[in-house]
């Protein structure tokens, strides 16, 4: 993939392989570039570049659990009894991305989570998010948006069995 196609990638088209998904993701969080945009000046890199290390590093974790879902991939850390911390990494379009936070959190529930921290949240993970919330079936979900920090909470409703 080069400079002039990193953009998001339909899955239904194309499924992308993990490099290219971690390739996007970087290409489109201004925010982490941002984030590293000092350390890029001091090691004469693009900030893209160093963010694109970054999210490599971090879903290497070994006690993260993965999860991928067309061409988003997310990592949970389990921080507690039924908890899980959320990361995103997506390469795929606006419409697949919202189906696949929907067919993410159906997932997270059946591995056992009942409550989800995601962060940082861009605000396209927002959008997807309250539609998710708005159109579930799913009994007893509820979501609050914490806009200060950007983070976003999910209660998926107490499994049942």
């Amino acid at each position: 993939m080069s400079v002039h196609e990193i953009q998001p990638v339909d899955s239904k088209q194309h499924m992308l392989n993990p490099t290219d998904i971690f390739l996007v993701a970087a290409h489109e969080d201004k925010n982490g570039q941002k984030t590293f945009a000092e350390a890029a000046k001091k090691s004469h890199v693009s900030p893209e570049r160093i963010l694109y290390s970054a999210l490599i590093q971090e879903y290497s974790l070994k006690a993260l659990i993965r999860i991928r879902e067309g061409n988003t991939l997310y990592t949970i850390a389990a921080v507690g009894d039924r908890v899980g911390l959320v990361r995103i990494y997506d390469g795929d379009t606006d419409t697949n991305y919202t189906e696949n936070i929907s067919q993410f959190i159906l997932a997270s529930k059946k591995i056992g989570f009942d409550y989800l921290t995601i962060l940082p949240t861009e605000p396209k993970s927002v959008t997807s998010l309250k539609l998710f919330a708005e159109n579930t079936k799913l009994e007893g979900v509820k979501t609050h948006f914490d806009k200060d920090n950007t983070v976003f909470t999910i209660n998926t409703g107490r499994q049942k069995g």
